[in-house]
């Protein structure tokens, strides 16, 4: 699996966890979670929980909903994350 599907799966499987227990978490949050975990942006750099991070999360949804077609997971990730004001990242 690449590197670019790793991230997502892992995001995929922190939404299912964060749905499951009722919990969101912003994408600076996420941010902070991706490097603790020591993913990288594509260009070798920490995530700054800014607009590449909002990206990572929009690529993940689609990745799950229009490519694999799980569109009851894709809900998932689309509640779980969260942007600065408390309003849905994706």
């Amino acid at each position: 699996m690449n590197e670019m599907n790793q991230k997502k799966l892992y995001i995929w499987r922190l939404a299912s966890f964060l749905h499951q227990n009722g919990k969101i978490m912003s994408g600076e949050e996420l941010a902070d979670h991706l490097n603790r975990n020591r993913f990288l942006t594509g260009y070798g750099e920490q995530y700054q929980g800014g607009r590449g991070t909002y990206t990572l999360i929009r690529e993940t949804r689609h990745w799950v909903n229009d490519e694999l077609g799980l569109k009851d997971e894709a809900i998932k990730i689309e509640k779980s994350f969260v942007n600065a004001d408390g309003n849905y990242a994706y």
